[in-house]
């Protein structure tokens, strides 16, 4: 599929990021606090993954590749917009939902303010790990560290939010 969009499928190409989009989007969305900075990211993301695919090596999964646009569009934002906060990566207007129980809402809460506790690269490590479902050796290749060391972060994430939700948390 990808030599197809390497020769200018667009159908290939909308086929091949499809299950990707979704984790992308929300990937941006989460990291920038206005929607239209977020939307403007998003397109330029598409575009640079369509423009630079004929680069895409094979060394890593796709999925990874297009991550790591992602994060250098997002980089790029950053840099030329210096005073731009960036945001954690909570989601607070989802915590109540019809279908939950007053203790499990309580519960999203109590982990969604733990997880606001957190610095920007944890908070990264966890988005990773548990929404866009990265594994180690993704993360590893997506962020430049070493598996071991995203496995010691993530050792030492759980630490941290097993003191800010209590011991049974």
């Amino acid at each position: 599929m990808i030599e197809r969009i390497k020769n200018g499928d667009r159908n290939a190409f909308e086929l091949l990021i499809d299950p990707y989009n979704k984790a992308l989007c929300s990937y941006i969305l989460f990291r920038v606090k206005n929607d239209a900075d977020a939307n403007d990211i998003i397109q330029e993301t598409m575009l640079s993954i369509w423009r630079s695919i004929a680069s895409y090596d094979y060394q890593s999964s796709f999925k990874t590749w297009a991550f790591s646009i992602a994060r250098r569009r997002l980089a790029d934002f950053y840099r030329t917009n210096s005073k731009t906060e960036i945001l954690p990566l909570t989601d607070f207007e989802n915590v109540f939902t019809a279908k939950d129980s007053l203790n499990e809402s309580i519960e999203r809460m109590s982990i969604e303010q733990a997880l606001s506790n957190l610095n920007s690269k944890d908070n990264e490590l966890v988005y990773l790990i548990f929404q866009a479902q990265l594994s180690y050796q993704e993360i590893s290749v997506l962020l430049g560290i070493p598996v071991g060391t995203v496995k010691s972060r993530m050792s030492s994430i759980k630490n941290k939010l097993k003191t800010l939700l209590g011991e049974e948390g």
